[in-house]
């Protein structure tokens, strides 16, 4: 019994944990959650208006 509930408690800790850096990574964006953001050569910051 004690540990079906610690598996349980591990399992929905991981989900949450993963849960949470999901959101926290999207927060910061397309290039703001990338891990090459600091040598990536493409234009994220700019905004192109033209069509």
């Amino acid at each position: 019994m004690i540990t079906n509930i610690i598996i349980g408690a591990l399992i929905f800790g991981y989900a949450g944990w993963t849960l949470f850096r999901y959101v926290k990574k999207t927060k910061k964006g397309k290039c703001g959650s990338c891990s090459i953001a600091k040598t990536c050569s493409s234009n994220c910051d700019s905004v192109n208006y033209s069509k």
